[in-house]
């Protein structure tokens, strides 16, 4: 997939109107020239999400997203860029040209690697319903699946043989080096031809965000080991950042409000057939941060369902922290003994599983009570040495505190001796006094003055003159704000006279994730009262003020050290003329 020029970018977004790309996602409301809603990226009751129709762009004021069109499609359904424009050119009848010398070769990869796993899919699927995959078909029978769960997860069946896969691809022309990127076939340590990694399995197709095969499942019909085998890491799959579901359960997230997490295909396949659709699995994996990300995309809030027995309980402990740490409220089913959500769903329905998941604990109450079960009640030491990492990740300080209250009552230990434990804990110091990363805390970063300035300078052409001219662009001194102007000049330049929207602005800084987060704060701020041009030579006097009162500030602190009377009385006149600066701006303000 190549670059895709700018025209053709430029040419979709005139041609599109982000009020009507965005409603086919979120229901919007029209308030005054704008439309709002409940923002589709994080859970709220009171809509922040507002869309412009006017600038051609979106923003939440609770969680920061921001963006034009093409980013809206971007983050709401996991794309790329190019993938994002290929998605909406069509809408805008626009044809987005394909040319050998721009495709890249690994999208090209992608792409066939992507058309392998269909083929694959297609093959294990009709021999789930050929003779040879009778045995397996009666096998997910009794295992409660109907046929239109079958296909809508597309269930096949692994033929018993070693080459029935190679042999099938060799006849439509597909290469043995493609079928070995794919990791359906396996090279023969031999030297004989490759033979089919998945052999009388059961088939589980693994899905992306998007519903593309990425890599396959094989388990077996009996109690042989290993009970599963899983697709090798490709270029287009990487375990550590998939889902098992999540391309089913996306909509169904976001209605729900929640994630029901679980560990394995059949824990998401068989609440799906009894209509619970918000449900993903780790796959037997333990939960990484990639996949965190993946999930706060939808919700704040995971509800972890994992086997009762010990292994499904130490895995969703080592979540629980991960979770914790990336801002993620986290409750915790505990399903009776014996059961997991495959079974559990199969024998009590759907409801009764979606109670469970609702009924869930809380986090810090599901794991005291585990550790209390496993190591008693009298051993104090250890139970708060499990529990204390835990709480030192809770998001604020509120919430800490509150565990560590409810933590000193249920072990009869004062809250003040496990405050002072806790400050032991490895990273503590570092979690409360690094963590800036929400955007409020962001925006109170950048300098309100340049802020100002730079949506003024994406209002208009004559703004960005005047601001060019009157005060230059190397004298701001933030650096993303200082891009985003230099980015804007080269748009005014290639385009002479062409009107700059923000809406195209925010296209070419797509990539660059402060850049465009300084443009969103900026073009939100720039709905300023007063007149532009009153606003505009106020900020220019206030940034050229706050530049001498620093000057100012530094040749006080030299003047402090200085060691002869030459070197004080040469500072001592710079400070005097930077005073005749300073009355200067202040009258040609009055002016």
């Amino acid at each position: 997939m190549g670059r895709i020029k700018q025209e053709i970018i430029d040419q979709i977004l005139d041609r599109l109107d982000i009020v009507e790309v965005i409603g086919e996602f979120v229901p919007l409301k029209k308030t005054g020239g704008s439309f709002k809603a409940c923002c589709p990226f994080h859970n709220e009751k009171t809509p922040s999400f507002v869309v412009s129709p006017e600038k051609q762009i979106y923003h939440c004021f609770g969680c920061g997203a921001g963006g034009n069109a093409i980013g809206f499609v971007m983050k709401y359904e996991n794309l790329s860029f190019p993938e994002a424009v290929r998605v909406l050119a069509p809408k805008a009848g626009v044809e987005v040209p394909e040319t050998s010398e721009q495709e890249n070769v690994t999208d090209s990869i992608a792409t066939k690697l992507h058309e392998m796993n269909q083929i694959a899919a297609s093959f294990f699927q009709s021999n789930l319903r050929g003779q040879s995959g009778h045995g397996a078909l009666q096998y997910l029978k009794d295992r409660g699946l109907n046929p239109e769960t079958l296909t809508t997860f597309r269930i096949g069946y692994a033929p018993e043989g070693w080459e029935n896969l190679r042999k099938y691809c060799e006849k439509k022309g597909i290469s043995h080096d493609l079928l070995r990127q794919a990791g359906l076939t396996i090279p023969s340590e031999k030297g004989k031809s490759d033979y089919d990694r998945f052999r009388n399995r059961v088939i589980y197709p693994v899905f992306n965000e998007r519903g593309k095969i990425i890599a396959f499942g094989g388990r077996v019909m009996d109690d042989s080991l290993p009970k599963y085998i899983n697709s090798p890491e490709t270029i287009i799959y990487n375990k550590s950042r998939t889902l098992y579901g999540l391309n089913f359960a996306r909509r169904a997230i976001r209605e729900n409000g929640f994630v029901i997490m679980v560990e394995g295909y059949m824990d998401v396949v068989m609440p799906a057939q009894f209509g619970v659709n918000n449900v993903v699995a780790t796959s037997g994996t333990a939960l990484t941060i990639q996949q965190v990300s993946m999930i706060k995309k939808y919700t704040d809030t995971v509800v972890m369902v994992y086997d009762s027995d010990q292994a499904g309980e130490s895995a969703s402990l080592r979540g629980l922290d991960i979770l914790l740490e990336n801002g993620m409220k986290v409750r915790v089913a505990r399903l009776p003994k014996g059961e997991d959500p495959d079974s559990f769903s199969r024998k009590n329905g759907g409801e009764a599983f979606l109670k469970a998941a609702r009924e869930a604990k809380e986090l810090f109450d599901y794991k005291l009570d585990l550790l209390i079960e496993k190591l008693g009640a009298s051993d104090v030491a250890g139970i708060a040495s499990e529990m204390l990492p835990t709480i030192a990740k809770a998001e604020n300080y509120v919430q800490r505190s509150d565990y560590l209250k409810r933590l000193g009552q249920r072990l009869g230990v004062h809250e003040s001796a496990l405050q002072h434990e806790l400050k032991k804990v490895k990273d503590y110091s570092y979690r409360f006094t690094a963590d800036k990363k929400k955007t409020d805390e962001k925006r109170d970063l950048y300098n309100s003055g340049e802020l100002h300035l730079l949506g003024l300078a994406i209002s208009s052409r004559s703004m960005f003159e005047s601001i060019e001219n009157d005060l230059g662009l190397d004298r701001f001194t933030d650096n993303n704000i200082k891009k985003a102007l230099m980015a804007l000049k080269q748009m005014m330049d290639e385009g002479g006279t062409v009107n700059v929207t923000p809406g195209k602005f925010l296209s070419r800084i797509e990539e660059d994730e402060g850049v465009k987060n300084a443009v969103i704060a900026a073009i939100r701020n720039s709905d300023i009262g007063g007149e532009p041009e009153k606003v505009l030579k106020d900020c220019i006097f206030r940034m050229r003020e706050d530049e001498f009162q620093a000057k100012y500030a530094l040749l006080q602190d030299k003047l402090r050290g200085a060691k002869d009377n030459g070197e004080m009385l040469l500072l001592m006149k710079k400070m005097k003329d930077l005073k005749e600066e300073i009355k200067k701006i202040h009258k040609e303000k009055v002016a």
